[in-house]
């Protein structure tokens, strides 16, 4: 059971085009994708982060899965889960993602917001993380800021002793210079001494550019189970 925990930097980062990406390269070996909880959101099937998967994947989500399945808990506020809504257990979050793990090889899980987004009062999106075992792949933008955001989010992962495999960085506007793309990833590289992996520029979600999908292969390659060997 390998559970990858897809987290970012910021809400709307590209966590979501991120996690369609990797189950492109994931879903051959058997991976399947979960939103454990999903705030903005009134009806899973409508408007969430996995009837977008479902709408733009080939054959829609891995395994069949609806998005309603996909789905643990959706609150319609859109905010933090701590206050979107209804409370919501860690352990109900935590038994839904490991009901599904322990029925596929590979379970990607996309967080809500940023790494350190609460879920209660004393229990974060790097708690939950944690507590699954899950391997951590951090999004962040490819623009001004990021190298602040990104290196404390990467060095948060890293505090908590989980298993991370560095950073992609989002650009769905082709806003940054190249310059800029090279200098912030340099800059996160050696402050974090995490690896970032390069810049996903603008797609059509249907057909991902191969630059795009070249990036996520190399961010996944040592979570494949032949990268584990």
């Amino acid at each position: 059971m390998s559970i990858l925990f897809i987290t970012g930097t910021d809400t709307d980062v590209g966590k979501t085009v991120a996690s369609l990406l990797a189950l492109r390269v994931l879903a051959p070996h058997g991976a399947i994708y979960l939103k454990p909880i999903q705030t903005g959101c009134t009806d899973p099937a409508h408007g969430s982060d996995a009837a977008f998967l479902a709408a733009h994947l080939p054959g829609g989500l891995p395994q069949g899965m609806t998005p309603a399945q996909a789905t643990g808990v959706c609150r319609p506020a859109p905010k933090a889960p701590l206050f979107a809504g209804a409370p919501v257990a860690p352990s109900d979050l935590l038994n839904f993602v490991t009901d599904h793990a322990g029925r596929h090889p590979i379970t990607v899980v996309e967080g809500a917001g940023g790494i350190l987004v609460p879920v209660t009062a004393s229990w974060t999106m790097l708690d939950f993380a944690r507590d699954l075992g899950a391997t951590v792949l951090v999004v962040g933008r490819a623009s001004l800021g990021t190298i602040n955001h990104t290196v404390l989010t990467l060095r948060a992962v890293a505090d908590a002793g989980l298993t991370c495999l560095g950073a992609v960085l989002m650009d769905p506007h082709n806003a940054a210079s190249a310059d800029e793309r090279a200098e912030n990833s340099q800059a996160i590289g050696q402050l974090s001494n995490q690896r970032v992996w390069g810049v996903i520029d603008h797609l059509n979600p249907r057909a991902p550019k191969a630059s795009a999908l070249a990036v996520m292969t190399a961010a996944l390659a040592s979570f494949l189970p032949s990268g584990r060997n």
